[in-house]
């Protein structure tokens, strides 16, 4: 009887003209017992930026923490310090891009391009890029670097996706800039969409010299390849966001993008997704900073905002997953907490949900 309806779908296929719908364009496996992974594979970060010089330096250490090699930043013509922070942090500036909107396409586009003309320069025939926005932190699961974590990736996988975890700030100071901001702003949420796994972002793509290009996709959540599926690892890394900082620096930056500033005219434009996330953040800020989660418009979901529900950052993590790796002391941050005046305590106690 199977094979009868095999034949029969066959006949209607050939009869309408329809074709097989394509396959997903990235699918999930566990890996397996005996990994093969690539030994010569360089890890290399590109990092989007717009105006982050309080955060940019601690973005750019801490991929060089999790073990990349170069850091490569692609900035929207900052006129703050910026390029000059990622610079002493040790980073190279590929290109700086000026526009009048904020402008996602054009941003992966100039991205995707450095990626590809430095993978192709470099003598090895694999290299690994990380994919960040400059307010994410990206550590492996299980207290690995993301650099130990691809030596021991089978050479099937890539890509790998990311749990994307969304912080906010409780207490004072929200932020200090050079520090990881996990230590200041340890309340969050996941949020969870994307593929099947709900990987919000895939921001591990290995460009293969013999391959087929991935070329990396708005917001950096998804990717297009002539190889489909993508394979990806179960396991996941964690991706973290801070779009909150210091109240004054991250109103001041929003209010240029969304076009309150006086002195500005909005960057962001009605009809892209980014305004989104950016619009109703900046509307919902005061909401934000006093803890007021039912008046803060979180990300979509099913057409509707949501409204976070966080908590701390380890009742979230999973086992040895909750302190990623540090380039200072814990001396070294208590004083310079205790250089603002500040305790760094929650100004309320939170309740496990």
């Amino acid at each position: 009887m199977a094979a009868d309806t095999n034949v029969t779908r066959r006949a209607l296929r050939r009869l309408t003209g329809r074709s097989r719908p394509a396959p997903p364009w990235v699918v999930a496996e566990p890996e397996p017992d005996e990994p093969a992974p690539i030994a010569d594979a360089k890890l290399f970060a590109i990092i989007g930026a717009w105006m982050e010089e309080d955060v940019i330096a601690a973005t750019v250490t801490n991929a060089f923490t999790q073990g990349c090699e170069r850091v490569y930043l692609v900035d929207n013509d900052s006129t703050d310090d910026t390029c000059r922070e990622a610079e002493a942090a040790g980073a190279t500036v590929a290109e700086v891009f000026a526009t009048d909107e904020y402008d996602e396409k054009l941003r992966l586009d100039i991205m995707n391009r450095v990626v590809r003309d430095v993978s192709a320069a470099e003598p090895t025939d694999h290299v690994w890029w990380l994919w960040l926005d400059a307010d994410e932190f990206p550590h492996a699961a299980g207290g690995e670097t993301i650099r130990r974590r691809l030596d021991r990736l089978d050479r099937r996988f890539r890509i790998v996706g990311a749990r994307f975890i969304n912080h906010f700030p409780d207490r004072m100071p929200a932020y200090i800039s050079g520090f990881h901001p996990l230590d200041f702003q340890p309340l969050c949420e996941e949020h969870r969409m994307g593929c099947r796994l709900k990987h919000r972002k895939h921001p591990l793509q290995r460009w293969d010299r013999n391959g087929p290009p991935i070329v990396c996709d708005r917001g950096f959540h998804r990717a297009t390849s002539d190889e489909r599926p993508l394979h990806e690892p179960s396991d996941a890394i964690y991706l973290h966001h801070f779009p909150y900082r210091d109240p004054d620096v991250t109103r001041r930056r929003l209010a240029r993008l969304c076009g309150t500033d006086e002195s500005a005219a909005t960057r962001v434009r009605a009809n892209d997704d980014a305004a989104d996330g950016m619009v109703p953040r900046f509307q919902t800020l005061d909401a934000v900073y006093r803890q007021d989660w039912a008046n803060v418009r979180n990300y979509r979901a099913d057409g509707a905002f949501t409204t976070p529900h966080p908590i701390p950052w380890r009742e979230l993590a999973g086992p040895g997953d909750a302190e990623p790796e540090r380039w200072y002391t814990p001396a070294e941050l208590d004083a310079a907490i205790r250089a603002t005046g500040a305790t760094s305590e929650p100004a309320t106690e939170h309740e496990p949900s």
